[in-house]
């Protein structure tokens, strides 16, 4: 019997345990506060005791709640960051990208609008060229066009860069022709020297892509200078009279013999060739024929 009473009596606490435990605090709680009361010391002692022990924890939790925010705040704003700096690095790969064909297209235009205003000028009609190779070996000096048969180019047509004499035509195919640069041992040119009006045959092979101004006479009413501009007579049936060979680079008069020794730097940039113009011969002959009736 008292085995079923003690059975009885755990059933009941362990089903009222809630209860119980709060009725126990409560009761607790109202001996605290009347202990406190009486005595305000206990409670002093008591909170002292629970903030000695808290504080430092609350602060504790406290730093360890703000590094976290801080560190998690500035990694996901790092992040945001970062993201930020990879676009804008691409944007202005992008914007050079477009800067730089920007640029190569306004130097074109710019070579091609001289090339035009050569021909304006000149009344002279062409067909305008891209460079598209050079010869590699030091033998002979010639360039690629991309212009051939198809587009009327032929042998012996005069080559220019819209600003003085590039060269003639000696070979081409149905899209693609080669041009022998002045500066080749081979070219030879019938020449003006354009201030003192001394004549002479513009041959290259000289060093340093120079030009050498042959059979000028010595005794000459005004003399050569460097400086002095050299054209084409128009004599030799290939370029327009009056176009540009280049300038005098140096004369040197030590030198013996019947005629000048007289070097010339053609005026077009040779080695930066990028278009050029072919000039239709049916229209050389009437530049010349104009000049001439000046």
């Amino acid at each position: 019997m008292a085995f079923r009473n003690s059975g009885s009596f755990s059933d009941f606490i362990s089903r009222n345990s809630v209860p119980l435990c709060s009725l126990f605090l409560l009761a607790v709680s109202m001996q605290l506060m009347s202990a406190s009361s009486r005595n305000p010391k206990i409670a002093n002692s008591g909170a002292l005791v629970i903030d000695t022990v808290l504080v430092p924890l609350e602060k504790g939790y406290h730093e360890v709640s703000e590094s976290t925010k801080y560190l998690w705040t500035h990694y996901v704003w790092l992040l945001d960051v970062e993201n930020e700096r990879n676009s804008l690095l691409d944007r202005v790969k992008e914007l050079e990208a477009l800067n730089s064909r920007l640029m190569e297209h306004q130097r074109e235009n710019d070579r091609l609008r001289g090339i035009l205003q050569f021909s304006n000028t000149t009344s002279q009609q062409g067909v305008v060229a891209t460079v598209v190779g050079r010869d590699p070996s030091n033998w002979i000096q010639t360039i690629t066009i991309d212009r051939g048969a198809d587009q009327g180019i032929a042998i012996g047509m005069a080559v220019v860069d819209g600003n003085a004499i590039v060269g003639q035509v000696t070979s081409v195919t149905a899209g693609s022709s080669k041009v022998l640069l002045l500066t080749d041992s081979t070219s030879a040119i019938d020449a003006i020297v354009q201030s003192s009006r001394a004549t002479g045959i513009a041959e290259g092979g000289m060093h340093g892509g120079l030009l050498r101004l042959r059979y000028v006479e010595r005794l000459q009413e005004i003399p050569v200078r460097a400086g002095d501009r050299v054209i084409a007579s128009g004599l030799d049936g290939v370029y327009p009279k009056g176009t540009l060979i280049g300038v005098v680079h140096r004369t040197d008069e030590s030198k013996g013999g019947l005629f000048q020794f007289i070097e010339v730097a053609p005026s077009a940039d040779l080695r930066r060739l990028e278009n050029v113009l072919v000039i239709a011969p049916d229209l050389k002959g009437a530049l010349n024929e104009g000049e001439g009736g000046k």
